[in-house]
């Protein structure tokens, strides 16, 4: 019995260090690599000799870390082993500093090969190394070298012959770009089998998508300056990168699987993104200016808040995006996942295996680990990779069992429960009713079940004073009454109660106002009823009623009562009219005034008709001579024909004398010619008549 108990502690101790030991972010600074929860409260940190780490990876078979010291005096690739109950993690020493290692910006792990990517900025290349025999010769040549405080592991050369062990092997080269280029990150997209990485280049800035044997695909450049860091986004199906824009800019840029159809997320100013991580609903991007961890929404990207400040981030890794844990469910990795898996249960060595047998009874209940539901054993972690609806240290946990309260759970392609909920019902997990807040101001809702409106909601407002679609509009607005109190009434129409003094439909109108007819005074009897007093000439109850009528009907009971104000009816009889003496007739008025406007009319029509049939007055030009004729002073060098004499086209001028014109009859017009055009004076002379057969005019007519 004791023994079961001590089991079952061990067996709850190592489930606790397991959760314990879960991380779900992992960040490189100037002080080694930090490790987050789902919250982003730090766990735990490692690594911490190393100030310099430029880019890491992680292989989920192995649970080992992968990254690059550019401060290291000998040695630029590492590998840490994370254990949360160790303060020393392991780092084993993997590659030496070399050409191919002497600047690494950018770094990518590929389960199904097994291989290191990385980018190296000095040769202009993108390398690979496999990892598994570097790491099986570091395990070889055991921990010789190892610094104090530290737990390192040193692949060395020395002694390989007399030890039998593995030889290093070397960096194959996977592409080598142009001179004028500047590797910077480095991407996988180990489902679809591509390489991606970014040229920082600021005069060729791109995004280039390879295969992985390095042959290039295609390049996006529109758009593009001075990107870093890169990722896949297996939720999406889409790219991720950092850029820094120009000046103060910077953005956050993504396209889909083609290196197609870019489209910003987020820009601003006074940031050095330096690299990107995504998860299902999120981005996270690392800022070097500031020192801080943003997350960013993607459908809503004004919604970026700070997770972390602090100690120089650079790179980051999500355990959200990973391959084997998160999309195991996604049509497009599921094969490559059932390989890597497959792989990994087929490389257990011989070694191992004797280890297991010997390994006694005992032990062996408190370490072995028995995945349940199908769940795949990864004997190099000692925990359980789960099948799709499955979670948990022993896939014991359905993750759809009770997930959805009213709904129906289905796993979806980020190996997450997704709800598909009834009618009546929404949320992340159906546990909200629909109507719940719908109808406002106290309106009953409902659902509609009619076939074509199945399911929609729709509100009773009743008498709750309000209406709309969710009961939102008050039927009584504060102003729809002017002067009184609103209320609904029962056609749930809005009515007023007005205030004393006031009347209509919305008490809009002063009781008094145009009340009193004919110039009489309004006044409120109680401050309710409207009374007149009239002047002189008028009476009755607003003063309606003149006098001299009351006067003309004095020998009338019921007219004497009506102007007295005890009758309010107006008696039906035949007034009494007198014409006063001096009256006339209107039909003589307006029959003279007809003939009179006729008559200027006709007068008008006349007038007009003869000033436009009245023949024009002739005029008459001069016309010059240019060759002087006589030796006249050039003053009188004009010659004017007979014809042109009685044509009247002798000049422009008129040819008349107004004097004389007043005095002689129109037919004699044509004798008074200008004696002299350029005379100031314009003096006249007669010439003789056209019609006495004179052909030029003598030189004494001139004169």
């Amino acid at each position: 019995m004791a023994h079961r108990i001590l089991g079952c502690l061990a067996l709850l101790l190592c489930y606790g260090y397991v959760i314990a030991a879960e991380w779900e972010a992992a960040v490189t600074t100037d002080n080694g690599i930090l490790f987050f929860d789902s919250n982003w409260r730090k766990v735990s940190s490692a690594a911490h000799q190393y100030s310099r780490i430029s880019a890491f990876a992680y292989d989920e078979v192995l649970g080992k870390l992968y990254f690059a010291d550019l401060d290291h005096p000998e040695y630029r690739l590492f590998a840490l082993d994370y254990d949360d109950a160790d303060e020393l993690h392991k780092v084993t020493k993997l590659w030496p500093k070399s050409p191919e290692t002497a600047y690494i910006s950018g770094m990518a792990f590929d389960h199904l090969d097994r291989k290191l990517y990385w980018t190296e900025k000095g040769t202009r290349s993108v390398y690979s190394i496999e990892v598994d025999p570097l790491l099986a010769r570091a395990a070889a040549t055991g921990p010789r070298g190892a610094s104090v405080g530290t737990n390192e592991t040193t692949a060395t050369k020395s002694d390989d012959a007399a030890t039998n062990v593995p030889a290093l092997p070397s960096p194959h080269t996977v592409a080598t770009v142009e001179p004028d280029h500047e590797l910077a990150g480095i991407a996988i997209d180990e489902c679809r089998r591509h390489l991606y990485w970014t040229n920082a280049y600021p005069k060729t800035s791109n995004i280039v998508r390879a295969a992985m044997n390095g042959t290039i695909l295609n390049m996006h450049e529109d758009q593009v300056y001075l990107p870093k860091g890169i990722t896949v986004d297996h939720y999406r199906n889409r790219l991720y990168w950092v850029e820094k824009k120009y000046g103060r800019r910077y953005s956050i840029e993504s396209a889909d699987l083609e290196v197609n159809d870019q489209r910003t997320l987020l820009t601003g100013l006074d940031r050095l993104p330096a690299d990107i991580a995504v998860r299902n609903a999120y981005v996270y991007w690392t800022d070097q200016e500031n020192n801080e961890i943003y997350e960013t929404a993607k459908e809503s990207p004004e919604q970026t808040r700070t997770v972390y400040r602090g100690e120089h981030p650079s790179a980051v890794i999500l355990r959200a995006n990973l391959l084997l844990e998160h999309q195991k469910n996604n049509p497009d990795c599921t094969d490559v996942v059932a390989r890597i898996l497959a792989n990994m249960q087929n490389s257990k060595s011989a070694s191992e295996l004797r280890k297991e047998q010997q390994i006694s009874e005992q032990h062996q209940q408190q370490l072995t680990i028995t995945c349940l539901n199908h769940g795949t054993v990864n004997h190099n972690t000692r925990a359980c990779i789960c099948p799709p609806a499955y979670a948990g240290k022993f896939c014991e946990i359905d993750v759809c069992n009770n997930f959805c309260v009213q709904g129906r759970c289905r796993i979806g392609r980020d190996n997450q429960p997704r709800c598909e909920c009834d009618d009546r019902y929404e949320g992340e997990r159906c546990d909200r009713n629909r109507c719940d807040g719908f109808c406002l101001n106290g309106g009953r809702c409902l659902f509609n079940n009619v076939t074509e409106h199945l399911g929609e909601r729709f509100c009773l407002c009743g008498s709750t004073g309000y209406s709309g679609a969710r009961c939102e509009n008050p039927i009584c607005g504060t102003d729809y009454c002017y002067n009184g109190e609103c209320y609904v009434d029962e056609g749930k129409q809005p009515k007023c109660r007005c205030k004393p003094g006031y009347r209509g439909e919305r008490c809009e109108e002063y009781s008094c106002n145009n009340y009193c007819l004919n110039g009489g005074k309004c006044a409120l009897n109680n401050e309710t009823v409207p009374e007149c007093q009239c002047g002189d000439e008028f009476a009755g109850k607003r003063c309606e009623i003149a006098v001299r009528i009351c006067n003309t009907y004095s020998d009338d009971p019921q007219w004497q009562q009506y102007c007295l104000g005890i009758s309010k009816t107006l008696p039906m009889m035949e007034p009494k009219v007198t014409y006063c003496k001096e009256s006339f007739n209107r039909t003589v008025v307006y029959t003279s005034l007809c003939f009179t406007v006729t008559f200027v009319l006709l007068l008008i029509i006349i007038l007009t008709v003869h000033r436009m049939m009245k023949p024009q007055r002739p005029r008459i030009t001069k016309k010059m001579v240019v060759t002087p004729m006589t030796s006249r002073p050039p003053a009188t060098q004009c010659e004017i024909t007979i014809e042109n004499c009685c044509n009247m086209n002798v000049c422009e001028t008129p040819c008349f004398d107004t004097k004389l014109l007043k005095k002689s009859q129109k037919k004699e017009d044509k004798l008074y010619l200008l004696e002299d055009i350029e005379d100031v004076g314009g003096s006249y002379r007669k010439l003789p008549n056209c019609g006495e057969g004179a052909g030029k005019l003598t030189g004494n007519d001139r004169k």
